[in-house]
């Protein structure tokens, strides 16, 4: 593959976190502290019919934590949800409903008055069944799709679902115009903080560079407008589809009963099905097989075996994908995040973009 056009997601893959699905890594916070957690999670635990062997601090640190315990009934996977609670509640209701519906999400157990999570000031603390399993290599062929089927019959087998009354609603069904034309906005803005800091080799280069970056996402948000997407959501609000938003490997593994588990719906919400396919399809849109294919092309075939689309929804999945999102968190992680880049990375990001452009540009035409 041609490192100019690799997309710069390898910094994006960190965000995805520890999950259930790590077994080896654990805190390397100090004795100290992590005994403070474990004692936290045992007071916590009190709310839920279950005796603790033993707890292991899996995840710490910012706002997110996630314990390991350890019963006489399996292992449980102890969590304080790092969401608004609006959308917190959201998910953690999806979630119970598709595991009572058979899908292979992990169960959520009750606390002891029966519901479904304890709050603790501005927290959601859940408690889930454990899923042993193995991660999945993308690099594997058989991997991938078997990846992908799973994430289309969740799209599939989630269509219907409907939130308890009193529980919002996390939609982002027609949404995705407003998100555009805010990620342009904002990469028109920094250009002011760029020209404060014009020693910088990055800010030299977006000054010199991002005015086309910008008006190709205009271009793009015009060309959704004139798409299929508003007939495809006002479609689906009659009867939605649930989407991950977060998936990859990361959140989703072969469990030992030999089913793929998809995992961690904390950021699951109404939206198109192809938002998760475009973000599994973009990283390797230049990376192909030895027969030449591309693994983005195995991504929608596999897809497609069991959730067709029709022409015109893969319009609008490769209208997302000319989109400059990569681009766009590159910027974010300098501008806002204040995280210390090479110009070197800057460049990579807009090499990737226009290859994207010329790439889905066409495919659009020969669809």
């Amino acid at each position: 593959m041609d490192n100019s056009r690799r997309p710069p997601y390898s910094r994006k893959k960190g965000k995805q976190g520890l999950t259930m699905a790590d077994q080896t890594v654990y805190s390397t916070a100090p004795s100290a502290a992590t005994e403070r957690l474990v004692h936290m999670a045992r007071l916590l635990l009190k709310q839920w019919d279950v005796e603790a062997k033993a707890i292991d601090v899996v995840q710490s640190g910012q706002m997110a934590l996630v314990w390991k315990v350890h019963t006489d009934g399996g292992p449980k996977c102890l969590k304080r949800i790092h969401r608004p609670e609006k959308k917190a509640l959201f998910s953690i209701y999806a979630q119970d409903a598709l595991a009572k519906k058979g899908l292979y999400v992990p169960r959520i157990i009750e606390t002891r008055d029966h519901r479904l999570f304890k709050r603790y000031g501005p927290f959601l603390f859940v408690l889930y069944d454990w899923i042993e399993g193995t991660p999945f290599d993308l690099a594997i062929r058989d991997d991938l799709t078997a990846m992908i089927g799973a994430l289309a019959h969740f799209h599939a087998r989630s269509a219907g679902y409907e939130p308890p009354p009193g529980v919002p609603v996390f939609s982002k069904l027609g949404k995705w115009p407003k998100h555009y034309m805010k990620r342009c906005r904002q990469l028109e803005a920094w250009k002011q903080l760029a020209e404060l800091d014009r020693d910088d080799p990055f800010s030299r280069l977006y000054l010199a560079e991002i005015d086309r970056f910008i008006e190709k996402g205009e271009e793009v948000l015009q060309q959704l407008l004139d798409s299929h997407y508003e007939a495809w959501v006002e479609q689906l609000k009659k009867r939605p589809s649930l989407c991950h938003q977060d998936y990859g490997t990361g959140n989703s593994l072969r469990g030992e009963d030999g089913n793929v588990w998809i995992i961690d719906l904390d950021t699951a919400a109404f939206d198109l099905p192809i938002r998760d396919v475009r973000k599994m399809m973009a990283p390797f849109l230049f990376d192909a097989d030895q027969q030449g294919k591309t693994r983005a092309d195995i991504v929608l075939e596999a897809y497609e075996e069991v959730r067709p689309l029709t022409k015109k929804e893969k319009e609008v999945l490769l209208i997302d994908l000319l989109f400059p999102y990569d681009l766009h968190e590159l910027a974010v992680e300098k501008y806002i995040r204040n995280v210390p880049l090479a110009e070197a990375e800057l460049a990579e990001a807009m090499a990737y973009e226009q290859a994207k452009w010329e790439t889905i540009e066409r495919r659009l035409a020969s669809l």
